[in-house]
């Protein structure tokens, strides 16, 4: 099948033609910063869609910010001393209205999302080429991602946290009334320890392989990350173990495995585990992944997966959820764009309850800048 016919196929008319033609380049001018010793960089995207929602009775469409990778813009400022180290700064706050993950039956027709306006990374770093990173104030723990590592290129339409496509909607018992449970409070990937104001160390690569350590709030966690190639092939992967401050999870350990084939064939993996202070059941959580990438239209790669997901004990003993999604990403390389569909079934087997299937489907586009 050529790539014209498939291209015609894949999209309206319009939009194919529109794709295939050339954009005249322009050159924007830099930022400039009032210390002429640092260089300043403005970048971001925006993150938009539709969700389309069954809960077994009703129908909801939401007009939403996907919460994959919400939308938001940076300010990062760098100082280079000499040919070995780099000093920053970084600012990053992200702007979500009705985010995918906040979304429900009850707010159909309301903004919703506590993430309207919310501080994403707001730090300092020391980047030495022989010693390694300390990063400090808000941003990434050493944990962070360590259960994503996915080289699908699809983790805008689904990745291992699952339930981020309709977090917020809420399961519908068989009698059609609606329940106090929602999709995340009972799905996670366990990925570490998220973004938070920490003191954080990253060894150089030495061999593929950075070590991370960090502290918080009383707790701490570390990280190993391994990214490079085993001949013509991809690998990253990850591990993190973390010590949080809390009354109720004494420790948690998680990871995940991606290999993209030189064919375009990948697999990714992710699995994560919680000990409890309590003697209830440990939460777990297990993730699979597979996927292709193709040329399929010349504005850029064609990005397809299937994925599958369970998380057991985590809002009750006993409790286990799953979801089983199909994704479809298409890049437009020269619009610096991403359009993206997607479909998940969210399902909950609950002691004493009988509960609905959750249907969600997303289309949207990313536009970066």
């Amino acid at each position: 099948m050529s790539k014209d016919i498939i291209k015609t196929i894949l999209l309206p008319t319009s939009l194919a033609t529109a794709i295939a033609m050339p954009i005249t380049s322009f050159s924007a001018e830099p930022l400039k910063s009032g210390n002429d010793k640092v260089n300043v960089t403005f970048s971001g995207h925006v993150n938009r869609g539709v969700l389309m929602t069954d809960d077994g009775k009703e129908q909801e469409v939401y007009q939403v910010d996907n919460d994959a990778s919400s939308t938001r813009f940076r300010i990062i400022g760098e100082a280079k001393p000499d040919d070995q180290m780099t000093v920053g700064a970084a600012i990053e706050v992200q702007f979500e209205s009705n985010s995918t993950a906040d979304v429900n039956q009850n707010t159909a027709d309301s903004d919703t999302g506590t993430d309207s306006f919310t501080q994403r990374r707001l730090e300092v770093y020391f980047d030495h080429k022989e010693m390694g990173r300390l990063w400090v104030g808000q941003g990434w723990t050493a944990t962070e991602t360590t259960s994503e590592s996915d080289l699908s290129g699809t983790n805008l339409a689904g990745y291992s946290d699952v339930d981020i496509q309709a977090g917020g909607t809420l399961f519908r018992d068989a009698d059609g009334a609606l329940t106090t449970t929602n999709v995340k409070s009972v799905l996670s990937n366990f990925d570490g320890q998220g973004r938070k104001d920490r003191l954080r160390y990253d060894t150089p690569k030495f061999g593929g392989l950075t070590y991370s350590i960090g502290a918080f709030n009383g707790g701490w966690d570390t990280a190993l990350r391994y990214a490079g190639k085993l001949g013509s092939n991809k690998i990253a992967a990850a591990l993190g173990y973390s010590k949080p401050n809390g009354s109720k999870v004494e420790s948690q350990i998680n990871g995940s495995a991606s290999l993209l084939l030189e064919n375009g064939l990948n697999f990714t993996i992710a699995a994560g585990q919680q000990s409890l202070y309590s003697d209830a059941e440990d939460p777990s959580s297990y993730y699979g992944k597979i996927g292709y990438q193709a040329s399929l239209i010349d504005a850029g790669k064609s990005l397809f997966s299937l994925d599958y997901g369970v998380t057991k004990d985590l809002a009750a003993v006993d409790d286990e959820a799953t979801a089983t999604g199909v994704q479809y990403v298409q890049k437009i390389d020269d619009w610096a764009t991403e359009a993206y569909i997607s479909y998940h079934l969210y399902s909950l087997d609950r002691t004493g309850s009988d509960l609905e299937d959750v249907n969600a489907l997303l289309v949207g586009a990313r536009v970066k800048f």
